[in-house]
Order: structure tokens, then sequence, then C-alpha cells
């Protein structure tokens, strides 16, 4: 095994509630601009506590983001804009030195 080990985990996007077809209920659909921190969250604890039972301490962690833009027109003008939305996380560990008694 290699001294250093990196680990990706993904951001999921968040949930929003839309209306279904002709207005009949709504429905969960995955909203493109905001991603799911707190399954992110959970997803880098969990990466975390594995790389730890692996014998390695994590050295840092990296945020992953996209950038996106959107455009259109708007009565006899256009208008664009950009943004970033978070992708997930990037973590880098370092196998711990062997403990001596």
């Amino acid at each position: 095994m290699g001294e250093y080990k990196t680990v990706w985990v993904r951001a999921g996007r968040q949930k929003k509630e839309e209306k279904k077809l002709l207005g009949r209920g709504k429905k969960l659909v995955d909203d493109p601009h905001h991603a799911d921190i707190a399954g992110l969250s959970a997803q880098i604890e969990a990466a975390c506590n594995t790389l730890h039972e692996e014998g390695y301490e994590v050295i840092s962690i990296l945020p992953s983001v996209s950038g996106h833009s959107e455009k259109g027109v708007m009565h006899q003008g256009g208008y664009g804009f950009g943004y970033s939305i978070t992708d997930g996380a990037v973590i880098t560990a370092r196998r711990r030195p062997a403990e001596t008694e």
C-alpha cells in the first residue's frame, strides 16, 4: 500500500418540491442549483472514519466545484450570469506511522 491515499466523495443535489403535471399533487426533484450539503457532510465523515480504520490520518479536505452559466432574453435585452456548485470533496490522507512499544 502507498503512503498517501485520496478519496473523492460526490455531492448529490438538494431536493425541491415541484407541482406535478396539471397541478395534481407535488413531487420531489433534484435542484440543479444547490448541492445536498448535509448528505455530503455525512459522506465525508464516513470516508474519514474508513480512512482512520485503514490506518490513515486525514491531512486535507478540499471542495470540488464546477462552474455553470445561464443566459436568456428579457424584453429587448439579454442577460447572463455565472455560478458555481459544489460537486463533492477530495480527501487526502497519509498512512499513520507504526506504533512502537
